[in-house]
C-alpha cells in the first residue's frame, strides 16, 4: 500500500503533528498493529461505517466501529528535518530524502503563523511567508531527482539517441527507487514539450522543469497549515491557499492535548470530532482547564476542528485515492465464516475491481476469482466493476463453490 510521508522544516510543529496523529484515544488503541520501523506510525482514517446504512451491529477485526464511525488503521512516514541545502548533503539532507523515496504522497507541514525563519529559528508571528516553507520542500526534492537523473544522463542520451533503447523506459530505470511511473514520464514529456528521440537538445531549465512536473504528479503535496491557535496564521492560511496549494489548517498541538486527554480518560473526544466532553470537572488541574477553554476559543470555534483528521483523510482518500470496501463471506448476513458482521475494511486503490480485492483478502482467492456479489443490492458483477466507496462485496470463487 502507498504511504503518506510528513516533511517539513525544523519547528513547525512536523513531529508534534506525528505525534499527535499516531497516539490513538484509549477506545481505538492499539488496534490492530503496532509501529514496527521507528520512522513509521500508526494513525487511524475516519469514515462513516455501512454497519448504519445497513442497520446492523457489525464485530469489526481489522480496524474498530465507534458509534457509526469506522477507524481504519494505516501507517504513516515521519521524515527527518529539511533545511536548504538539504540535496547536497546538509543537516540529515540525504537521510531525509531517502525516506522520502518510500512516500507516494506529501504532508508538508509549515508554520502557518510565521513564527519560524528557514532555518526553524523563532521569530515574531507574521515576519516569515509560509509559502516558502512549502517551497523549500519541493525545491530541494526536485535539485535531489533532477542529480540523480543528471548523474547518468550522458549514458540515457547515448542508449536513446542510438536507438538501443526507449527515454521513458530508461527514465523509469533510473527512478525506480523513487516509484515513479513509466506513465506519468510519458506524460510530462508530451505535456513539456519535449523531444524523446534526442534528449541530448534537452536545455538544464528543461530538465528541471521536467523533473519538478514529474514530482508534482508523481508525490502530489497536502499542506498542513499548522499553529492555527495563533492570531497572525489566519492570513498564512489565506496566503497558502491563494498560491493553489492543497492546503488544510491545522493546530497539531491542540490535537495532542485533546488525545492525552482522551487517553487519561479527562474527555470524550474522537479523532475528528469538533467538540469535546469533559467527563468529571473534577479530575481537572486549572492549566488543564486553560488549555481546553483555549483550544475551544481559538480553534473549534474559529476553524471548526483542529483540522488532522481531515489532514490525515485527505492525504489518502483525494492524495492517493483509496476508497474503503468491505469484503463478507455471506452476502445476506453480511458475515465473514465465523459470522463476525462487516469484519473488515479494505483500502483499494480506485479503479480496482473486485478481483483486484480477492487478490488482496488471498492470492489463491484472486486465482480462483469467478464473480463477486454486491451484497447491498443482491447483485452479481463482473471482474470489469469498478469498486465504489463504502461497497459491501462477497467474492466467489472455484474454491469456495467446490
Amino acid at each position: 500500500m502507498e504511504l503518506a510521508g510528513i516533511v517539513g522544516k525544523a519547528n513547525v510543529g512536523k513531529s508534534t503533528l506525528f505525534s499527535a496523529m499516531t497516539l490513538a484515544p484509549v477506545e481505538i488503541a492499539n488496534y490492530p498493529f503496532t509501529t514496527t520501523k521507528p520512522n513509521r506510525g500508526v494513525t487511524y482514517l475516519r469514515v462513516d461505517c455501512v454497519c448504519r446504512e445497513l442497520g446492523v451491529k457489525d464485530n469489526p477485526k481489522n480496524s474498530k466501529c465507534i458509534d457509526g464511525v469506522r477507524f481504519i488503521p494505516i501507517e504513516l512516514i515521519d521524515c527527518p528535518g529539511i533545511i536548504k541545502g538539504a540535496h547536497k548533503g546538509r543537516g540529515l539532507g540525504l537521510q531525509f530524502l531517502d525516506e522520502i523515496r518510500q512516500a507516494s504522497a506529501l504532508i508538508v507541514v509549515v508554520d502557518a503563523a510565521g513564527s519560524t525563519d528557514q532555518d526553524g529559528n523563532p521569530v515574531e508571528p507574521g515576519t516569515n511567508d509560509p509559502i516558502e516553507d512549502v517551497k523549500l520542500v519541493e525545491e530541494e526534492m526536485t535539485y535531489w531527482v533532477e542529480e540523480i537523473i543528471l548523474s547518468d544522463w550522458q549514458r540515457i542520451c547515448r542508449i536513446v539517441e542510438n536507438r538501443f533503447g526507449e527515454l521513458d523506459e530508461e527514465l523509469e530505470k533510473k527512478l525506480s527507487g523513487l516509484g515513479i511511473k513509466i506513465g506519468a514520464i510519458r506524460e510530462v514529456i508530451r505535456e513539456e514539450g519535449l523531444n524523446p528521440n534526442k534528449p541530448s537538445s534537452w536545455s538544464r531549465e528543461q530538465i528541471h522543469n521536467f523533473t519538478r512536473r514529474l514530482l508534482e504528479m508523481e508525490k502530489p503535496v497536502i499542506v498542513a497549515a499548522n499553529k492555527i491557535d495563533i492570531k497572525e496564521a489566519e492570513k498564512g492560511v489565506e496566503r497558502l491557499k491563494n498560491a493553489g496549494y492543497h492546503t488544510i489548517p491545522v493546530s497539531a498541538e491542540a490535537e495532542r492535548i485533546l488525545r492525552l486527554a482522551a487517553e487519561k480518560g479527562l474527555i470524550k473526544y474522537l479523532p475528528g470530532d469538533n467538540s469535546f466532553k469533559i467527563i468529571d470537572e473534577s479530575k481537572l488541574t486549572q492549566p488543564q482547564k486553560k488549555a481546553l477553554e483555549k483550544i475551544v476559543e481559538n480553534v473549534f470555534k474559529k476553524w471548526g476542528s483542529t483540522g488532522v483528521q481531515e489532514l490525515i483523510n485527505t492525504a489518502y482518500f483525494k492524495l492517493l485515492k483509496y476508497v474503503p470496501v468491505y469484503p463478507v463471506e455471506d452476502p445476506d448476513r453480511f458475515t465473514d465464516h465465523d459470522g463476525n458482521v462487516l469484519p473488515d475494511v479494505y483500502l483499494m486503490p480506485q479503479g480496482s475491481t473486485p478481483r483486484d480485492l480477492a487478490y488482496k483478502i488471498h492470492s489463491e482467492l484472486g486465482k480462483t476469482f469467478l464473480y463477486a456479489i454486491d451484497a447491498k443490492k443482491k447483485t452479481r458483477v463482473g471482474e470489469e466493476y469498478i469498486l465504489k466507496w463504502g461497497d459491501v462485496i462477497s467474492i466467489i470463487s472455484t474454491a469456495r463453490r467446490g
